[in-house]
């Protein structure tokens, strides 16, 4: 008899399959849902920041196109420079009265009725200073109902132009001012 080896008779080992990238683990749905979310909250995040740069962008060139405009018509002297001056006045009032809208649109209601002194004591407010009650934007508390202007123009761009880029870049300013105070002083 032969000696055999009853092992040689025996199959070979099976190995397994190997282990498969799919269906991924409950694990690793969780971390993508989060990357997701991630993109996607930046991707709004940077689209906020767009659209508050474009809305910057606008309102600067508006403002500008103002002083432009009075700029020109006061070195024309066959124009009306007191009209050249309330129209400016108007201009400027209208741009900051638009910014003030757009940055606070929960107190809109409340922004669009502010007139005179109490409008000028919200832009203080939110500039968090007093240049607009007792310095060169005083002259918007009549605004184009003045008889006659009489106000520091380049003083009061600079200004307006200070006050649109701190409610649009968050600088000096509070995220919204409270009209409440106001209100009750007027």
């Amino acid at each position: 008899m032969e000696s055999e080896d009853p092992l040689s008779l025996l199959a070979d080992i099976h190995l397994p399959d190997p282990v498969s990238i799919w269906p991924l683990a409950p694990g690793w749905w969780l971390v993508i849902a989060l990357i997701l979310v991630g993109l996607c909250w930046l991707g709004l995040q940077s689209l906020r920041i767009i659209i508050l740069n474009r809305r910057l962008q606008t309102a600067q060139r508006e403002l500008e196109k103002s002083i432009n405009i009075y700029r020109d018509t006061i070195n024309n002297k066959d124009s009306d420079q007191n009209e050249a001056g309330l129209n400016y006045l108007y201009a400027v009032n209208a741009v900051l009265n638009r910014v003030a809208l757009s940055t606070s649109p929960k107190q809109s209601r409340k922004i669009a009725k502010l007139t005179g002194n109490s409008w000028l004591e919200y832009l203080d407010q939110s500039y968090v200073g007093t240049d607009f009650k007792d310095g060169p934007g005083k002259v918007l508390a009549e605004g184009q109902y003045r008889p006659i202007f009489s106000g520091e123009v380049e003083a009061l761009y600079t200004l307006a132009q200070s006050w649109i880029n701190s409610c649009y870049k968050g600088r000096n300013a509070t995220k919204s001012a409270t009209i409440k105070n106001i209100e009750v002083a007027a």
